[in-house]
């Protein structure tokens, strides 16, 4: 795994796996690349999340900070400066709601050296898939990353989106 930049931010619907995509990279970075890493989530919505990332952290060995509010995340950003690389975790939420997506947007206003990574679930039905990637376009998305391959047999629809969005 390589990384171009020092801030990945993963952003997408309720539910693909997120936190624990976040997780898996950022194991990957540590054991195998040896990168000093941190996270950031800004996920205080979901029950349970905060104490899910620390425990990552807590078995990486790697720092974790709470973002409620933008200047939270600029704190977080500023404390981590010096890192390899800093896995930020946002909130899912219903996809179809503008307000949610604007929030979002707000909070990880684009920085100079980060990757937004969209995370997809195959699970999911393309028609939906190709809405969630419109709605999240305004993220300027620089990847996708496609999980639950295990729970499903049809392997089409991730061709059929790299094709369309490229």
């Amino acid at each position: 795994m390589s990384y171009d930049c020092q801030y990945i931010q993963v952003i997408g619907p309720t539910g693909v796996g997120k936190t624990t995509t976040i997780a898996k990279m950022a194991a990957e970075a540590v054991l195998n690349d040896r990168k000093k890493i941190a996270f950031i989530t800004t996920d205080t919505y979901r029950i349970a999340a905060i104490e899910q990332l620390k425990t990552y952290a807590n078995l990486l060995n790697v720092p974790v900070e709470v973002a409620y509010k933008m200047s939270d995340l600029q704190l977080a950003m500023e404390k981590f400066s010096s890192f390899d690389l800093v896995f930020v975790d946002t909130a899912g939420r219903n996809y179809l709601d503008p307000q949610y997506i604007k929030e979002t947007q707000e909070l990880l206003s684009a920085k100079q050296s980060s990757e937004t990574l969209l995370v997809l679930s195959l699970t999911a039905k393309e028609q939906d898939l190709q809405k969630i990637i419109e709605n999240f376009s305004p993220f300027n998305i620089d990847k996708f990353i496609f999980t639950k391959l295990d729970e499903t047999l049809s392997y089409g629809t991730i061709f059929n989106l790299m094709k369309k969005f490229k």
